[in-house]
């Protein structure tokens, strides 16, 4: 047997991979350029048109949601990407806690292009990002920088009748490893009552995953599902009090249901 350590073949790169690299550089810079239109065009007027903060911030919303539709929709016109969103009518629903798990960097653009009026928990560096400061504190987005302002802010989005999405790992996930939960999904869920409707997301080929750069593209064109179900897999809240037993029974539940269905 020959010393030499036997290297498996190259994988060949499928539809038309080329192109699909192109695009996706062009959909990065549209998406930039987005940003910057949204908080240097589009924002400012609001602020004359609208005095009341609440009609403002709505509107707001509207807008990043009609953005990051039209952005979802050039990736999947320009051959990027397919998608199934399966039960996208349960996300319409106002005033619901949407939790997913979280594979691929645009998956907060999915499910905000079709949840109405959605508010979400983003890295506090957003606020200072010259691309994304506008449209996140415009929109009156929640950062990531305090638990209890958090949990606190959450539930009152979630009282007020307005949609949180929220991605339970607190990152994305890392391929390989097993799901690891943070106890804030749960005790928004608590305190605000409200029955987590849940959203499984898969990708195949993974694509834009934790430590890949963007122009690290799939050799084969990948295809992102989304399944909604809403929440009553989950131990119904309304009927448990906010205690750290009940916060960690609820994410123990969370893992589970995520973990059987990315394997499923």
């Amino acid at each position: 047997m020959s010393g030499h350590q036997l290297q498996a073949p190259p994988v060949k790169r499928q539809d038309r991979y080329w192109l699909r690299l192109l695009a996706t550089a062009c959909a990065f810079s549209l998406f930039g350029l987005g940003g910057l239109v949204l908080r240097f065009v589009l924002f400012p007027p609001l602020k004359l048109v609208y005095r009341d903060p609440q009609v403002r911030q709505r509107k707001a919303r509207d807008m990043i949601q009609n953005a990051f539709r039209t952005f979802i929709g050039f990736m999947h016109v320009t051959g990027i990407y397919t998608y199934r969103i399966d039960g996208e009518e349960q996300l319409r629903k106002p005033g619901q806690l949407v939790l997913a798990n979280h594979p691929s960097l645009i998956d907060v653009v999915f499910l905000i292009s079709r949840i109405p009026n959605a508010n979400c928990i983003v890295k506090a560096s957003l606020f200072r990002n010259p691309f994304m400061r506008g449209a996140v504190t415009t929109a009156g987005y929640i950062p990531n920088d305090d638990p209890e302002k958090i949990i606190a802010m959450a539930a009152a989005s979630l009282e007020r009748g307005e949609s949180v999405v929220l991605f339970p790992e607190g990152t994305r996930t890392v391929p390989g490893k097993a799901l690891r939960l943070q106890r804030g999904a749960a005790y928004m869920a608590l305190r605000a009552k409200v029955a987590p409707t849940l959203v499984t997301i898969r990708c195949n080929p993974p694509m834009l995953m934790k430590n890949v750069p963007w122009y690290s593209i799939p050799a084969s064109r990948p295809h992102f599902e989304f399944s909604v179900a809403a929440g009553k897999q989950l131990i119904p809240v309304a009927e448990l009090q906010e205690t750290p037993l009940a916060a960690r029974k609820i994410t123990n539940q969370l893992k589970s249901y995520f973990t059987e269905e990315c394997a499923a």
